[in-house]
């Protein structure tokens, strides 16, 4: 049972988690949107009919490592996000305390040393269920990516 007068407390940490959770979406799915035009402009001509070949072999990994690339360094800046937000708010007192703490919360990891004030708590878990999100649609998105290289990656005659 929680004590007395919690619940209106959680009020800020309710309002504010979500509107971080939706804004981490948003610019997920920009940021992603943004990776995919980047994708296909410097890899698109290789996976034209015209294209395709045994070379393909060798860029695949290097398809598959730049988009796992940009998706970390999406996440971080999403952790970044997040991390702003509890300096800006009070909860952490510095934003190196704030990032290593986002980190932990959105992998789902858990904090272990590093924690927030007790009042804005609550942000800790809605940060870990919109690093779920984020996360989901990361792999799906690396799926989509994989999906669409790896036929080509091996085979050496084009589809017709």
């Amino acid at each position: 049972m929680l004590p007395a007068g919690t619940t209106g407390a959680w009020l800020g940490d309710w309002v504010w988690g979500l509107l971080l959770v939706a804004v981490s979406l948003a610019a997920h799915a920009s940021g992603l949107g943004l990776i995919g035009a980047f994708l296909a402009k410097c890899f698109g001509r290789l996976f034209q009919s015209s294209e395709r070949g045994r070379k393909l072999l060798f860029v695949f990994p290097i398809v598959i490592g730049a988009t796992s690339l940009l998706l970390a360094v999406l996440h971080g800046l999403e952790a970044s996000l997040w991390a702003i937000a509890y300096v800006w708010l009070g909860a952490s007192p510095d934003f190196t305390r704030a990032v290593y703490y986002s980190l932990q919360m959105i992998t789902t990891l858990g904090a272990d040393v590093v924690s927030i004030e007790a009042r804005w708590r609550l942000m800790g878990p809605l940060e870990a269920i919109s690093g779920m999100l984020l996360f989901g649609l990361s792999t799906a998105f690396l799926l989509a990516v994989l999906q669409r290289v790896w036929p080509f990656a091996l085979s050496t005659e084009p589809k017709g």
